[in-house]
């Protein structure tokens, strides 16, 4: 039997990651535990920023509809992201690997405050505040929300029936909030113990500690936290950090 696990990402971005999974031979089961839902947020003056910023490739679509600048330069976390602000049509990007503290970092070391405010498309809820970050280094960000992330309000029907016939061998969880979504999810369709068996192949600690009110046989932490470093952790028996 195929190796077989659950993924929670929403649509698009699960697509994307089982074409992946499918090169590695390991079948993928979308079940989005968030649906996104664009803001129609739109840009008319795009002129007095020096940069553009994005730490999702939800992000990445919701500017490129705001405005149809395209020769701005985009900063990105991660390269899966950076290649979708390339499909866009954007023609300067750069990528840093890793969490918005390292994109901070990346744009620090290539950017002056004094050469303008800098625009930042993001969801409604954030896990590092990119406004901050670079405001303690002198630069002036500007956010748009440019969508909004709608939790599940129960499991997916075929995540529920993986775990009830034990067809899945863990499920890939890539944010604190989906992770506390999916325990929460689970624990109120009566299946906690289903999860005993299964491996939680997690981004991050803080995505670990987030998926730890379930009963995992392991869980497994990326050791650089990337879409790249994730998928890793499947064959990495090494990063296992519980079981």
């Amino acid at each position: 039997m195929a190796r077989r696990v659950i993924l929670t990402r929403p649509e698009a971005e699960s697509r994307a990651i089982a074409d992946d999974l499918a090169r590695l031979g390991i079948e993928a089961l979308i079940a989005p535990l968030l649906e996104i839902r664009p803001t129609g947020a739109r840009l008319e003056d795009t002129a007095r920023y020096q940069a553009f910023l994005v730490t999702s490739g939800n992000g990445i679509d919701g500017l490129a509809t705001a405005t149809p600048r395209r020769d701005v330069t985009v900063f990105a976390v991660g390269r899966a992201t950076a290649e979708r602000a390339r499909t866009h049509g954007f023609a300067a990007v750069a990528a840093a690997e890793g969490t918005g503290a390292d994109l901070a970092g990346l744009v620090a070391g290539r950017l002056l405050p004094e050469g303008g405010p800098i625009l930042w498309a993001s969801g409604d809820e954030v896990r590092v505040d990119m406004a901050d970050s670079l405001g303690e280094r002198g630069f002036t960000v500007d956010r748009i929300t440019v969508y909004r992330a709608e939790a599940a309000r129960r499991l997916p029907a075929a995540a529920a029936q993986a775990l009830i016939d034990a067809t899945a061998e863990g499920v890939l969880l890539f944010s604190p909030r989906t992770a506390r979504c999916f325990v929460s999810l689970v624990t109120d369709a009566g299946l906690t113990r289903r999860t005993i068996p299964m491996v939680a192949y997690c981004l991050s600690a803080a995505v670990a500690e987030a998926a730890g009110g379930l009963p995992w046989a392991a869980v497994r932490i990326a050791a650089q936290p990337s879409r790249e470093g994730l998928l890793a952790t499947l064959g990495d028996p090494t990063s296992s950090v519980a079981g």
